[in-house]
């Protein structure tokens, strides 16, 4: 039985979706995207991770959404996100917001992650190739880390 459960939502490029598929390989770790999925049971579960993509300095509303709506989330949490561009300040507000909610953060993984957003798209892009090996072997040792830890 998989004690942990990674909720997420990849969009443009699918960068987090790409990621996570990799990590969690050999790992008892069940991925469930929150844009497909619905009837989501967690009660199984001792751990939680919220994976995304940066949205306007954000991870993804759905994420946000889904903990506003539901209280029956195990408490035990860690985050992973992707992006272009993002400054460590995005995720300390996530972390922020989950800790107010009585969440016990185990953890943050960031990689970069290809994005063609808004002025990025005139460049090319930023980030290219991203995820790539070495992005996905060390969120494989960050997930190693967690599943550790329970």
């Amino acid at each position: 039985m998989n004690n942990l459960v990674i909720l997420y939502a990849s969009i443009h490029h699918k960068n987090t979706e790409k990621l996570l598929k990799e990590i969690v390989k050999n790992k008892p770790v069940d991925l469930i995207d929150l844009l497909h999925e619905k009837n989501i049971e967690l009660s199984k579960y001792q751990v939680v991770g919220f994976a995304s993509g940066i949205y306007y300095s954000k991870l993804h509303k759905s994420i946000y959404k889904y903990i506003e709506e539901n209280k029956n989330i195990p408490k035990k949490s860690f985050v992973i996100y992707t992006a272009g561009m993002a400054s460590k300040k995005t995720v300390e507000n996530f972390i922020n917001y989950l800790e107010e909610r009585g969440f016990e953060i185990l953890g943050a993984y960031n990689c970069k992650g290809y994005d063609t957003y808004g002025p990025f798209k005139i460049i090319g892009g930023v980030a290219k190739g991203h995820p790539n090996e070495k992005d996905v072997e060390k969120g494989k040792e960050f997930l190693d880390e967690i599943v550790n830890m329970i």
